[in-house]
């Protein structure tokens, strides 16, 4: 049996102005590109689709490059509507397959950067076009032109991708076999290259029928075959290439021995350890003939290797300039600018050939290349400190963080704490930020007890630290009110937020503003860092993005807030009555005077718009007076949040066994289940179905009471299942806590409650089943994300966070079209409710291990697609950016 996959590339380069003022071509673009599009490129996916939509073995992978659909969208949106219906002929067994390769299908890959941080970041830019047209996350990659190495398998692999399609690079890689890339489970396909150019133009095989081709393909050397066009050149062969891929679609039941597949598809058939190792050195920088075997030969010119080095010096400086100057950088870095000069040997190099669009003379493509680097170096040494200047810094306003990244400065690994989903945001959003190159500070309250033991540190020691580590970009608001506590939320919060809100106002925003020449972004979250923030800023005319991670509000008596001229932006605020007192609606103040406000999820957003939870004081009336105001004003968006990656099982150091989704899930998990038994106390059975609830004991918003009515009567009537419960009670509230203890004590060893660490719950992940909760608001959640990535089912009410993230478990083997869902979820909030959504999770889990396993890795892998840090922190770079009228800030 013969694997073969059939691969497509569509790519269309920018071409580059001759004149000396213009950057791109961007008539010749159009016309260029609408005469393609009409010619070639519709032509080409419509017959795909035919193809795909009418035989049901024929299945493709397509990679498009950025370029070509930022083209398709200026002058010829059809084309990416013809994408889009490619895509849905194939969904139906998952037969059309997409893949991520850079967006300016660039050499990026072969600077000399060990981080390798523009290839990452042109990679990271394609998924965010592919998510945007197509709502794809892929997981094969394919680098421009195929080009492949240990440094670029090392990349792709810590990106998250399972394979990778490549050229056959060196020695020791052969076609027709699925290698494994040093020191990772990543997959590398390599290309059979004669077989693909049979179908070239000119090619002396172009008299093939199909018949003859899949003969050729049934009888080749290896299991996995890899056969890669460039779908521009489809009727390579003439009038009759279309007419000869509908004759292979339709011969293919003829041929048993070859099956067509994705690489996705190959590569969760393939037994990893079984493959042999791709190791393949990346070149030397000024080895050329190193060069020259990288790119399939082409680059194999002096004269081309010195523009190719005069355009990767350029990245520091292009970088720090950003914006337009950074974009025309890019540009440079494509692959067709040197494809162009190539002295051609008379044969195929490359997979996507294109014709010098310059003119006959190499010359001409050398003079455009050469000049635009030579103008567009002298332009960024020019404006880049300007364009600094001009771009604004951005200071985050949070009562709490996680942990830091140490480019905040020194002082960042002293304050870097444990925290919920708020904390985890905070700080991805740093390091996501700064490793983006935005001037990124910091304001947060000083808990100086709590920082103290989380380092470790005497209060002798914590005094060091604090007097002779310059903060940098660390803004520490200290106070004798709240030094001691162990959470922003403790001793008498109101004091808390007057406190700190004050120092912020008076001090903070000033300096950091005067630091930057007044050009300032300010990003506030919680009603604890809103208030009279938000109305001082919005008087003074600076952007505010305020991200609400919750409704809570906290009414702020106006006595607390003295020290602070609230004169001039009184008008601002949303004022309150509480116990007698005139107080400060702190939550509807930040909300109202914010620019943009952010839910972290979008069901959660309308529930509050739409007046949701009328019957219960859950929103307060403020904010939602606020929050409708904003949203029909266009100016409330949803961001939803995404897990850091050290929370992922194969980093986690708290399971007892690791383990991913290449990996044998449910051993890994048996494994963990038992000592996560001996720690909780409960019977040691690795086969149990454990059901995992690793949420705060909250009567308010997650159920409690609920999980206390279905927990014991559930065991009962299901002798296989065990629950255990891994959460604090809020505040002094320890009613639940005693509740569930008793519970736990009378059920003989097969429901268990402990309270919350950190430990404990991420082992409480590696050992279950599935993940539940009972939630009667959400506003994002993130124990069905956790449980997804740590190979659980998730289990919850039908409602805000939840809604967004958990799609119903369906099987093809129960008569689903196809296998789709991550979860359970149930409608009504009540004990029947969470019994049925347990009901059909501990269905799921009794189904035999050949039928569960290649569903948990499923859910892991569109997990880690779906909610990637890097998506999060994209999206919040355009809402800045959007509150900075458009101007970029990276």
């Amino acid at each position: 049996m013969v694997s073969v996959i059939f691969y497509f590339q569509l790519h269309h380069p920018c071409l580059l102005h001759p004149e000396r003022d213009k950057f791109l071509w961007d008539e010749r673009n159009r016309e260029f590109f609408a005469d393609r599009a009409a010619r070639r490129y519709l032509p080409a996916i419509r017959t795909l689709a035919a193809l795909v939509g009418r035989y049901p073995e024929f299945k493709v992978a397509v990679s498009v490059s950025g370029t070509f659909l930022d083209q398709a969208e200026l002058y010829q949106s059809e084309v990416i509507k013809a994408l889009q219906d490619l895509l849905d002929a194939g969904r139906d067994g998952e037969r059309v397959e997409f893949l991520d390769e850079t967006h300016y299908h660039s050499l990026a890959s072969l600077f000399e950067d060990p981080r390798k941080q523009e290839f990452r970041d042109q990679v990271s830019l394609h998924r965010d076009r592919l998510a945007k047209h197509f709502g794809t996350r892929p997981t094969s990659f394919c680098n421009t032109d195929l080009i492949s190495n240990n440094d670029v398998a090392a990349v792709v692999a810590d990106m998250g991708y399972t394979a990778m399609l490549c050229e056959v690079p060196g020695p020791g890689v052969s076609a027709g076999t699925v290698h494994r890339a040093a020191g990772s489970k990543l997959l590398a396909i390599p290309r059979d290259r004669d077989l693909s150019n049979a179908l070239g133009a000119g090619s002396v095989h172009n008299a093939l029928t199909p018949r003859a081709y899949l003969e050729r393909i049934a009888k080749s050397a290896g299991s996995t075959l890899l056969l890669g066009y460039n779908l521009e050149t489809l009727d390579a062969q003439g009038p009759g290439s279309h007419e000869f891929w509908r004759g292979l679609a339709e011969a293919l039941p003829e041929f048993p021995a070859v099956e067509v597949v994705t690489p996705t598809e190959r590569a969760r058939a393939v037994p990893v350890d079984a493959c042999p190792v791709f190791d393949v050195p990346a070149p030397d920088g000024s080895d050329l003939a190193a060069m020259g075997a990288q790119t399939g030969g082409w680059l194999d010119d002096p004269a081309q290797l010195d523009l190719f080095r005069d355009i990767e010096k350029m990245e520091d400086i292009a970088r720090k300039a950003g914006g337009e100057l950074l974009t025309h950088w890019r540009h440079l870095t494509a692959a067709d600018h040197l494809f162009f000069i190539h002295k051609r040997s008379g044969r195929e190099t490359s997979l996507s050939a294109y014709e010098n669009p310059y003119g006959e003379s190499l010359a001409s493509a050398v003079h455009i290349l050469t000049r635009k680097i030579d103008i567009l170096t002298v332009t960024i040494f020019r404006f880049e400190i300007l364009t600094r200047k001009e771009k604004p810094a951005v200071l985050i306003v949070t009562p709490e963080t996680g942990r830091l990244p140490e480019d905040l400065g020194g002082l960042a690994k002293y304050i870097s704490g444990k925290s919920g989903g708020q904390g985890e945001v905070i700080s991805a959003l740093c390091e996501g930020l700064t490793e983006r190159g935005v001037d990124v500070h910091l304001a947060v309250l000083n808990l100086k007890k709590r920082f103290q033991r989380e380092s470790k540190l005497s209060a002798q020691q914590w005094r060091e630290v604090r007097y002779k580590i310059d903060p940098e970009k660390i803004h520490l608001v200290s106070s004798g009110v709240f030094s001691d506590l162990l959470s922003a939320y403790g001793g008498n919060p109101l004091l808390n937020a007057a406190e700190f809100q004050r120092e912020i106002v008076n001090n903070v925003i000033k300096g950091v503003s005067a630091r930057h020449g007044g050009r300032l972004i300010v990003h506030t979250h919680d009603w604890m860092a809103g208030g009279i923030i938000n109305a001082y800023l919005k008087a003074r005319g600076v952007p505010v993005l305020h991200t609400v991670h919750n409704v809570f509000t906290g009414h702020i008596p106006l006595e607390m807030l003295f020290g602070v001229d609230m004169e001039d932006f009184s008008e601002n605020l949303y004022y309150s009555e509480e116990y007698g007192r005139r107080c400060i609606d702190s939550q509807a103040t930040a909300i109202k005077n914010a620019t943009l406000i952010n839910f972290v999820g979008e069901q959660f957003l309308k529930e509050v718009v739409y007046d949701y939870f009328m019957d219960r004081p859950l929103v307060p009336l403020g904010v939602r007076t606020e929050v409708k105001a904003k949203y029909f004003h266009g100016t409330a968006i949803a961001i939803i949040n995404a897990p850091p990656a050290y929370m992922y099982p194969e980093r986690c150091d708290f399971c007892a066994e690791k383990f991913g989704p290449d990996d044998d899930v449910l051993k890994a998990k048996r494994i963990n289940r038992v000592e996560f038994q001996k720690r909780m106390g409960l019977n040691v059975d690795p086969d149990a179905i454990l059901l995992f609830w690793p949420s705060r004991l909250d009567p308010t918003q997650k159920g409690v009471e609920l999980l206390e009515q279905v927990a014991g009567p559930f065991a009962i009537d299901h002798p296989d299942v065990q629950i255990a419960v891994v959460g604090d009670g809020v505040g002094n509230d320890r009613a639940h806590v005693e509740i569930l203890g008793r519970i736990a004590y009378s059920s003989g060893g097969r429901i268990a409650y402990q309270p919350f660490s950190e430990e404990l719950c991420m082992l409480g992940y590696a050992a279950a089943s599935d993940v539940f909760g009972a939630s009667l608001y959400e506003p994002c959640g993130q124990i069905d994300q956790v449980g997804n990535i740590f190979g659980t089912t998730a289990t919850n009410r039908d409602t805000g966070g939840y809604h967004d993230k958990i799609r119903e478990l369906r099987l093809k083997i129960a008569g689903a079209p196809q296998d789709v869902g991550n979860g359970f979820l149930f409608r009504d909030y009540d004990a029947r409710g969470l019994w049925y959504g347990l009901e059909n999770s501990v269905r799921f889990h009794r189904r035999p291990p050949e039928v569960r396993e290649p569903q948990i890795r499923r859910i892991m892998r569109e997990t880690r697609q779906r909610y990637r840090l890097e998506n999060m922190i994209a999206a919040y770079i355009r809402a800045y950016e959007r509150i900075n009228d458009g101007e970029p800030i990276v």
